[in-house]
């Protein structure tokens, strides 16, 4: 009598399934943990650049006017020249929060504008990134 041998039994079978599942299972794992860590550093990034900007933006400013005031409220930044009392730099946004909250007059060639604390963060607190920050300007005799 000749067994018919070809072909996979219960055991095999469920076996290589179990050996599936666990790698899947691992790629899986890994994938979701590197998607997390990609999503943070996206907004890490995006933190960095916009403080960048607005820092890179308030220097060209700080760099032209002779007066200035500034104002840091939680959701803006603004420019406004201390003659006209019109605003010429205007920074705004619903999705991320500026600080430390700043009103003061600002003469260039007198005095540096000290942002040693500013910070750009999430609105829900979760990531914020600090750029302390001094910007000069050659100061002239009075």
């Amino acid at each position: 009598m000749k067994k018919n041998e070809s072909g996979l039994s219960l055991v095999e079978l469920l076996a290589v399934l179990v050996l599936i599942s666990l790698v899947t299972g691992i790629i899986w794992t890994s994938m979701s943990v590197s998607m997390r860590h990609n999503v943070v550093e996206t907004t890490k990034l995006q933190l960095q650049q916009e403080a960048n900007t607005v820092i890179t933006k308030i220097q060209q400013e700080h760099r032209k006017r002779i007066c200035y005031q500034i104002i840091i409220n939680k959701n803006s930044i603004e420019l406004i020249d201390c003659v006209t009392k019109s605003k010429y730099l205007e920074i705004e946004s619903e999705k991320l929060l500026y600080g430390p909250d700043m009103n003061e007059v600002i003469e260039p060639k007198q005095e540096d504008l000290n942002l040693e604390g500013f910070y750009v963060k999430t609105v829900d607190n979760k990531m914020i990134v600090e750029i302390p920050t001094i910007i000069t300007r050659f100061k002239s005799e009075r």
